[in-house]
């Protein structure tokens, strides 16, 4: 490949043909970055996503997962939406059970 400026011109094969482009996309497979999720035994998609109710609670009791583990909608702005929904359920359950 090559590019100007970081534009991207052309991909280059091995035989050294050329196809010009302007974007390159990739369907790059979801893979989780921790074993955790898999130590502790919660459920998994057929994805690999963490399984998540409306609240963000995971198969297992206690375990709360947000951001791109849990959903097939990878951007920031989700992140930032279930991480904050995330921390007020969780913020919700420890105020009830202290009272």
């Amino acid at each position: 490949m090559n590019h100007e400026n970081g534009t991207i011109k052309n991909l280059i094969f091995e035989d050294g043909s050329r196809i010009p482009l302007q974007a390159l996309y990739a369907a790059v497979p979801f893979q989780q970055h921790s074993d955790i999720p898999e130590s502790l035994g919660c459920g998994f998609t057929e994805h690999g996503h963490l399984i998540t109710d409306h609240f963000q609670k995971t198969t297992l009791e206690g375990v709360f997962a947000c951001g791109d583990n849990t959903t097939m909608m990878r951007s920031v702005a989700n992140a930032i939406h279930s991480g904050n929904l995330t921390g007020a359920i969780v913020n919700k359950e420890l105020t009830e059970e202290q009272f």
